[in-house]
């Protein structure tokens, strides 16, 4: 099929261009083939370079260029909000070229939560029979089978390749995590999300978005997407006002539920009860109470089954259904993944905030029967103001706090723990400080007793170190198992059998 631009997009003034055939839209002037359009945009980095690489892709056979601003090139042309519109120019392109319905999309926005509210909604509707995509921080592709993510949320041309060609694949749905940035830059702009989730707002990225405030009202952008139909905001977090409001003004009026564990809410929970088996508690909803077991660890894991049950409930199917499969759910790899030794439990969470270490430390709280340790570092390159504020937490809601490395990336590891021990006073505290994260994941396994819980916070499911701006291969949980181990075998080794 021979499509030209001009057949899919109305445009300002003609250009000769336009009117040949193409094939598609490229964001990366080094992988341009002959035939594509160059999306050029303004780079954050090295804005005085666009044209430079405007001009490489022209050379390497691109139709022609779209810039955010006039470049001065020939066979180019500029729309300033092309960055705003190219997912969904992109999408039109694909469903002209092959044409299926698309798979319903629910998105899932928050500091904390929406990896796992993510992945569990997946969980739940591949558990009823549907094939879902999951799209986010630990992996995108349909259930069981994902390939590592490059971003939390893709950019607005691999979103829409990845959704339609899940869609080619069976998947009637997709579950995607929405990602501030990701909102902000039109990342998901040509996406028809139908249902929208709200987990929490905490501290993170005013690195990029200087403000709270800020950083909420890119959060409220997923809520006025005008295809929504429902709107699940967890009305107990400080900005869920800024969330349903945001709904509340959206043309397209989606109905909105809320959930929480301590009110009034359309899906309330009552009477939880915590085990290293997981939780029991009460679910309150119009429909009426239903006991719901999840296998998964913490507080904060129950709003998560709530707000994902809502989630798949909305999208169509039987609450009680969906609660009968609820014990199946395994949820996100490295969130609160438990590793077990003996009377040991090791932790992996991926917890780089200071509200996530404290809500994983509280909840842990309830199930340790000696001490909880936190094992933390902060990434470099990245917001210097929350880093004491990391320590403070380990400090204020852990028995034995260990400080060592996490990403360092380009920054002097020096610095990152200066500034993560300044103006603290560590006087009454257990505190140890090993900067190589192996050595100290090694001491935790060593020393760890019976009745103790280890957290090792910071990572999760990544498998990289970044040092100097080099990725090394490095994966918490390989770390905590390899520790295990070799203490056992230490140990068999000092007592031989007779």
């Amino acid at each position: 099929m021979s499509i030209t631009f001009q057949d899919l997009y109305t445009v300002e003034q003609p250009a000769g261009w336009m009117l040949q055939p193409f094939s598609s839209f490229n964001l990366d002037s080094r992988k341009v083939a002959a035939g594509q359009i160059f999306i050029a945009l303004t780079s954050f980095s090295q804005p005085e370079k666009t044209a430079q690489f405007a001009q490489a892709a022209l050379d390497q056979g691109a139709l022609g260029v779209i810039s955010e601003s006039d470049l001065g090139l020939e066979k180019s042309y500029a729309i300033a909000n092309v960055r705003h519109v190219m997912g969904q120019w992109q999408k039109q392109y694909l469903q002209a070229v092959q044409p299926i319905p698309s798979a319903k999309i629910i998105a899932v926005t928050g500091t904390n939560g929406k990896t796992t509210i993510s992945r569990l909604i997946a969980e739940l509707l591949m558990l009823q029979g549907k094939k879902c995509a999951v799209m986010g921080t630990t992996g995108n592709g349909i259930l069981p089978n994902l390939e590592a993510s490059s971003h939390t949320t893709l950019d607005a041309l691999q979103m829409q390749n990845a959704l339609h060609s899940y869609a080619l694949q069976g998947a009637e749905f997709a579950s995607i995590e929405a990602s501030s940035h990701g909102l902000e830059q039109g990342r998901l702009n040509g996406c028809d999300i139908e249902i929208a989730v709200y987990s929490n707002l905490s501290r993170d990225h005013l690195d990029y978005h200087k403000t709270l405030e800020a950083y909420a009202e890119a959060k409220s952008q997923l809520f006025q997407f005008e295809s929504l139909k429902a709107a699940i905001i967890n009305i107990d977090d400080a900005h869920a006002g800024v969330m349903l409001q945001a709904a509340k003004n959206n043309p397209a009026q989606p109905k909105i539920f809320t959930y929480s564990t301590t009110q009034s809410a359309d899906y309330q929970v009552k009477d939880i009860q915590y085990s290293l088996n997981g939780v029991h508690f009460k679910l309150l909803t119009a429909a009426g109470a239903f006991d719901v077991h999840s296998p998964l660890l913490g507080h904060f894991n129950v709003e998560n089954i709530v707000a994902s049950l809502a989630a798949a409930e909305q999208a169509g199917f039987a609450l009680q259904d969906l609660i009968q499969a609820a014990p199946q759910l395994k949820g996100a790899p490295g969130r609160m993944q438990v590793m077990r030794d003996a009377e040991r439990l090791f932790i992996v969470d991926y917890a780089h905030t200071p509200d996530a270490l404290i809500q994983v430390l509280q909840t842990l709280k309830r199930h340790v029967s000696n001490d909880l340790w936190a094992v933390f570092g902060c990434g470099g390159d990245r917001d210097r103001g929350k880093r004491p504020l990391m320590t403070q937490a380990a400090l204020d809601y852990a028995d034995i706090a260990l400080i060592t490395s996490d990403n360092p990336r380009t920054e002097n590891p020096e610095q990152i723990f200066a500034d993560m021990k300044a103006g603290l006073d560590f006087g009454p505290h257990q505190v140890h400080e090993i900067h190589d994260r192996r050595e100290a994941i090694k001491f935790a396994a060593a020393h760890a007793q019976n009745g103790d819980i280890v957290v090792i916070a910071g990572k999760g499911h990544e498998n990289y170190q970044e040092i100097d701006g080099v990725r090394h291969w490095f994966d918490d949980a390989v770390e905590v198992q390899s520790a295990i181990d070799s203490q056992h075998h230490t140990t068999d080794s000092a007592y031989p059998a007779q």
